[in-house]
């Protein structure tokens, strides 16, 4: 059996297990979740139209114009890069009172609650709440675009830096590609 510290590759090895593991769990609550966000919402639009429209039906008894329609689902697409404004903001203030890795784990209340919002929102009968959390989405995305990098490249051994700092455009990519082959019909 290898000694610990006599063996060079056995630490190495396990450090990169670790870094590795560190990528991908940090990829997938941030970017990934980024990207997929950024894509998807193409996919829904007339579900979630006739939704807006039905919960307006059963509140008023009068459907609501079309161009009321395109108002409300143009807010709910737009909110989503408002809340990346938001969560960009924070994302400087959160990294320096939290640390890096404790932002990316707060950051994940956001997502909670957005995710909460979106299934709720049928059984509530309220397309407020599918405003409300992609505005939380957004927050999200804001705030792990910006943190995620710093993170990886604090976590990575020098000569490694600058190639897990671009895994979170990899993720990206990757959550833009599969948001796409989930939105075929």
């Amino acid at each position: 059996m290898p000694r610990r510290g006599h063996s060079g590759r056995l630490n190495g090895g396990i450090q990169g297990r670790v870094l590795l593991l560190t990528i991908c769990a940090a990829g997938i609550g941030g970017t990934f979740q980024f990207g997929y966000n950024l894509s998807i919402i193409s996919a829904p639009t007339l579900h979630i139209q006739e939704f807006i429209n039905e919960t307006w039906w059963l509140r008023t008894g009068q459907p609501l114009p079309d161009h009321l329609v395109l108002l409300v689902w143009s807010l709910i697409v737009s909110l989503y890069p408002l809340g990346g404004l938001v969560g960009a903001l924070l994302a400087g203030p959160l990294a320096i009172m939290l640390g890096r890795k404790k932002s990316l784990l707060v950051n994940n209340i956001f997502v909670v609650a957005a995710a909460t919002l979106f299934g709720f929102s049928r059984r509530a009968g309220s397309f407020e709440m599918v405003m409300l959390g992609r505005l939380l989405m957004g927050v999200s995305a804001g705030v792990s675009i910006n943190v995620q990098p710093m993170y990886l490249g604090e976590s990575a051994p020098k000569e490694l830096r600058g190639a897990v700092a671009m895994t979170s455009a990899i993720f990206t990519a990757l959550g833009i590609m599969i948001g796409q082959v989930v939105g075929l019909r």
